[in-house]
């Protein structure tokens, strides 16, 4: 067990890590530098893919979600409802709820709709007409908003859940 322990909270920091810092860097100062630079964001993005970034970052938030849930398994004995009552219980509890809810968001809500917007922003390459222009560039000013708020709460309860992981024990 003692083994199982150390290697679940190595893999639940440093994915959580990885996860939560890659998230606050990209949301805060990758994304706002090639908002204002769009002739690079394609070359940027053409980049991160080719290094698979989309397909390892939702493999790091699942392992870091699923580590944090056996480890809070062997935590509190089973998920013992006293264990909740204390108040490293509660606040290890709330904190995985946010990774889970900043999860859901990032990996199931706002990367659907950034995928949505990639396929808008491949058709607008192709010249369409202009009155098919304008309403593709309305489109995918709509999810650009949308996406950045999605994003912006997933990284908020990221980081609300990190806080809340990293002081729980002294609550």
């Amino acid at each position: 067990m003692h083994a199982e322990l150390l290697i679940l909270r190595l893999i639940h920091i440093l994915t959580a890590i990885m996860w939560v810092g890659s998230s606050i860097f990209t949301t805060f100062f990758l994304a706002p530098a090639l908002a204002s630079t769009p002739a690079v964001l394609g070359q940027v993005m053409a980049g991160l893919q080719k290094r698979r970034v989309i397909t390892v970052m939702p493999i790091v938030a699942t392992l870091t979600v699923l580590s944090g849930l056996r480890l809070l398994w062997i935590d509190s004995a089973g998920f013992s409802g006293s264990y909740f009552d204390t108040g490293s219980g509660r606040t290890f509890a709330y904190s995985g709820l946010a990774a889970l809810i900043a999860y859901v968001v990032a990996f199931g809500i706002a990367r659907p709709i950034g995928a949505r917007g990639a396929k808008i922003g491949a058709a607008l390459s192709g010249s369409p007409e202009p009155s098919e222009r304008e309403r593709l560039l309305a489109e995918l000013d709509r999810l650009r908003r949308r996406g950045a708020i999605l994003t912006q709460s997933a990284v908020g309860l990221g980081i609300l859940a990190a806080a809340g992981m990293a002081i729980a024990r002294y609550v």
